[in-house]
């Protein structure tokens, strides 16, 4: 199954922000009240499609707009 370009770019450039800030996956999920740190990885890896309320709370845990974020 071939990954889609656009998750891959966000999915890196969530990575980047959230090691930036110097946290871990699992610290990234609590902070966004997400249930579980794999989802992150998931996430990050583009092995999942996620939800924009997923991608909102993500937004908010790193505390970074979204156009900010498909800068990196």
């Amino acid at each position: 199954m071939k990954k889609n370009q656009d998750l891959i770019h966000l999915g890196e450039a969530i990575r980047l922000e959230r090691l930036r800030r110097h946290l871990s996956q699992e610290e990234l999920a609590e902070a966004a009240q997400l249930s579980q740190s794999t989802h992150i990885s998931r996430i990050e890896k583009a092995d999942v499609d996620m939800r924009v309320s997923t991608l909102i709370k993500i937004l908010r845990a790193l505390n970074i707009k979204f156009d900010d974020l498909i800068d990196i």
